[in-house]
Parts: structure tokens; sequence; C-alpha cells
């Protein structure tokens, strides 16, 4: 039996912009889950009430299944899948605004949040904007419309 090696062309990197919104987006995802583990240690008891618990294993759930989209995402959108950049753009802005929303609306009624996960959430969120910017950057576009 003669096994032939399999010919393919080698593949084009992705261009500066989308390699560094790549490691934003991973970033991204580490200080969210940093943020999410200092959170659930620092947190107060969960009150006994009906379903408290499963609504925070709930939550919990959906923001690794988020972040686990994310992380993904961003390997489709440096391997230049179109869809992925735009998904993530639309997702992710999405989450930016939620995150400052949610912070904005729990100083304005006096919920005094934990420290360090605010500031997980707020370096999340700039790092989530800035690999957005950085995914839509002129340098970047060709690299998107050579594998639509």
């Amino acid at each position: 039996m003669i096994y032939r090696a399999a010919v393919t062309t080698p593949r084009e990197a992705p261009p500066a912009p989308v390699q560094r919104s790549f490691v934003l987006w991973i970033a991204a995802v580490v200080v969210g889950l940093v943020g999410s583990v200092i959170g659930l240690v620092t947190a107060p008891p969960i009150p006994d009430l009906p379903g408290a618990t499963a609504g925070a294993v709930t939550g919990l759930g959906v923001g690794v299944v988020f972040l686990v989209l994310f992380v993904i995402g961003a390997v489709k959108m440096r391997q230049g899948r179109h869809w992925a950049r735009l998904t993530l753009a639309i997702v992710g802005g999405i989450s930016v605004v939620f995150t400052v929303l949610g912070l904005l609306l729990s100083a304005g009624i006096g919920v005094r949040a934990p420290l360090v996960p605010t500031i997980a959430n707020l370096v999340q969120a700039a790092l989530i904007v800035a690999a957005i910017i950085l995914s839509y950057q002129a340098a970047a576009n060709p690299y998107f419309r050579t594998r639509a």
C-alpha cells in the first residue's frame, strides 16, 4: 500500500489586527472567568429562598456557555469567517451594553457591588470593545472578503 501525503496550500496568516482581536477576545474570556470565580468566592451566601440556588447555578451556567461561544467565535474569526466576526460584534456589543447598564443601575439604586468583580467586568467590557474595533479595521477587511 502506498500512502500519499495530502497536498495542501498554505493558509494565509491573519493580518495583525485580526490576530490582536483574537488575543483580546481570549483575554476577555480569561478576565470573565477570573472575575466570575472571584465573585463566587466573595459573594454573600445565597438566601434561603425557593429557587435561589437553582437561579445562581443557571446564571453561572449561562455565563460559561457564553464564554465558550466567545472562544469558538474568536477561533472562527481568526480563520477569516465573516459570520463569526459579525456575531462577535453583535453579541459582544450587547454584552458590553448590559455590563455598563447593570453597573450604572446598581449604583443608581444604591447596591454596592464587590470591587474586584466590578473591575473585572469593566476590564472585560473594554477588551471586548477593543477586540471589535480591531476586527473591523481597514487592514482586516480584505481577509474576511477572501473567505466569504
